[in-house]
């Protein structure tokens, strides 16, 4: 059985890795930094919000590292959420079971924002009625 080592191991600790290169300093977005999380909660008010509609829920900031997010509603019927980082996907349109909290997000963890960047959730398939809550939290690392 061989001992192989990741990127980042192999930087930080190169004589492990039988390398007789320097140690060197990994980014603390990826080994030692601080989990950080961007939570936003919209309520629909005088009305539905219908398909299509595209709720804003925050920005991450310039050189952000997202990690996962967690999306939950109230909402009675079916509707389906796509959230996106920006223009990236990072959660197919897709139903999420009432007022139970959805994981999204692990297949795009590392994802580097350049720019402050906005965390969206377009909704389809039916509204959120009025009074109704969806509720969104990005983790996230910067330092």
């Amino acid at each position: 059985m061989a001992n192989i080592y990741g990127a980042n191991h192999t930087t930080a600790y190169p004589s492990e890795a039988s390398s007789t290169a320097l140690p060197g300093m990994v980014e603390s977005s990826e080994q030692g930094g601080r989990v950080r999380v961007l939570y936003d909660r919209y309520t629909a008010s005088g009305g539905a919000t219908n398909n299509d509609d595209v709720i804003y829920m925050g920005k991450l900031p310039a050189n952000a590292t997202f990690l996962y997010g967690v999306l939950q509603h109230d909402s009675s019927g079916s509707p389906h959420f796509q959230v996106k980082v920006g223009t990236t996907e990072v959660r197919a349109a897709a139903t999420a079971t009432a007022s139970t909290a959805v994981l999204f997000g692990k297949a795009q963890a590392g994802l580097k924002t350049t720019a402050a960047t906005d965390i969206t959730i377009t909704l389809s398939s039916a509204a959120v009625a009025s009074g109704k809550y969806v509720n969104c939290m990005i983790f996230y690392t910067v330092d």
